[in-house]
């Protein structure tokens, strides 16, 4: 019995500008095939974690409850710096706010449907964002489980190229023998090269040529499910996108070098960095210092803006009285291969990457390129060869699968794209 279904492809980090005949054909096709998104949005901060829990609910940090890549947890004294991304951390959130993310994933919401499929070759934070409560079957290195998170074999893959190989061919085969209501597909490249090497070099053209490949296998299975009658909605997008790194600034180390932490480990004031952006946090007994920090930010030529208060929920995310964010710096111009954007990169402590990270990719801020992630939909709500100039968000992907299964997406902050064409 033939329904309708929704696959959706998400390739870490990929720019539309990345997209031509010549490097990525398949993409290049499929955007002929639907509708381009050309005003499409990520969120603050443009990293994957939250990302994928914004992808995944259809909601910004706000509303979903996770804040960034990495998260400070308030512990006695201060904060304790957590990587969103690790398996251990899952437990240490729950310790501390009694669940996971606070809206339900798409996973959960399409349940009555049948179960979701999720392969993923990304961090276990950025897979597992995606059903937090264990409703889909669920293909990822780390751990691998059917729904009721009844275990099955991981996945043999490692992020880059190869691993993608091997989380597409467990995608397809569970697409192809489950007929899902969603099934998620989310590659680590071209995210894994960029990071590693020049925007713009052979490295990076060769993983987003890769890349391709196996959207266009995925391309050809969804045309298999059409041929059999599904209605299958395809959207093929991207978590964020990528600026070059222009300098790297050990925020953390720079705060307490101008006095604002009495030691530089100490945990009354955390930075959490973010790739290009950070998040700031004063545990009361820094909060004195918190008005004279923001001016000595302020005033630093590695940051772009600071935010605070109000501020905060502006930008989709969690406010405070406790913490702040800031951007760091953009600049004009292109890397040593022509590709456009350019942005400081924050860490806590390290005064050594910048021979490492110079020219390569970086994102989490708030700058042209890395905040311009991809959306391609093909459908038949979705007019072949259209480009939609109105602003769309990656919030907006939720609940436009949802529309496509005739399902409500109450408690969203996203809208279904369908509604304006």
């Amino acid at each position: 019995m033939t329904h309708p279904m929704a696959v959706i492809v998400i390739c870490d980090g990929n720019r539309p500008d990345f997209i031509s005949d010549e490097t990525t054909p398949a993409m290049a096709a499929l955007r002929r095939a639907g509708t381009f998104h050309a005003a499409h949005r990520g969120i603050f901060p443009s990293a994957t974690r939250a990302s994928s829990a914004s992808i995944s609910t259809g909601c910004f940090p706000v509303s979903h409850g996770l804040r960034g890549n990495a998260v400070a947890i308030p512990v006695e004294g201060g904060f304790e710096y957590h990587d969103a991304g690790k398996p251990e951390f899952f437990q240490s959130f729950r310790d501390i706010y009694g669940r996971m993310l606070s809206r339900p994933a798409l996973a959960e919401r399409v349940s009555d449907l049948g179960a979701a499929v999720i392969a993923s070759n990304v961090s276990p934070g950025a897979a597992f964002f995606h059903d937090s409560y264990s409703h889909a079957h669920m293909f990822h290195r780390h751990e691998s489980y059917a729904p009721g998170r009844q275990s099955r074999p991981a996945l043999p893959a490692t992020p880059g190229h190869d691993g993608d190989r091997v989380v597409t061919d467990a995608f397809i085969d569970a697409l192809m023998t489950r007929r899902p209501p969603v099934a998620t597909l989310w590659l680590s490249e071209p995210d894994v090269s960029m990071h590693a090497a020049p925007l713009g070099s052979d490295v990076h053209l060769q993983a987003l040529a890769k890349a391709d490949s196996l959207v266009a296998r995925v391309a050809e299975a969804v045309e298999r499910l059409r041929d059999e009658g599904h209605e299958v909605l395809m959207m093929l997008g991207s978590d964020h996108g990528h600026e070059s790194v222009t300098e790297v600034i050990p925020v953390e180390r720079r705060l307490f070098e101008a006095g604002f932490k009495r030691d530089l480990e100490s945990p009354e004031l955390m930075v959490v960095p973010q790739g290009s952006s950070a998040f700031i946090h004063f545990a009361a007994g820094a909060l004195d210092r918190k008005a004279e920090a923001i001016d000595f930010l302020r005033g630093q030529p590695w940051v772009e803006e600071v935010f605070l208060g109000e501020d905060l929920p502006k930008l989709g995310q969690i406010p405070g009285d406790d913490v702040i964010a800031i951007d760091m710096a953009k600049t004009e111009g292109r890397n040593i291969n022509g590709v456009p954007g350019l942005s400081a990169m924050a860490t806590r402590y390290s005064e050594d990457e910048d021979d490492i990270r110079t020219h390569c990719g970086m994102h989490g801020g708030r700058g042209h390129y890395e905040t311009r992630p991809v959306l391609i939909a093909v459908g038949s709500a979705f007019a072949a060869g259209a480009t939609r100039d109105e602003e769309s968000s990656i919030t907006d992907i939720a609940p436009t699968v949802l529309c496509h299964l005739d399902l409500p997406a109450e408690g969203m902050d996203g809208r279904a794209l369908q509604a304006t064409n």
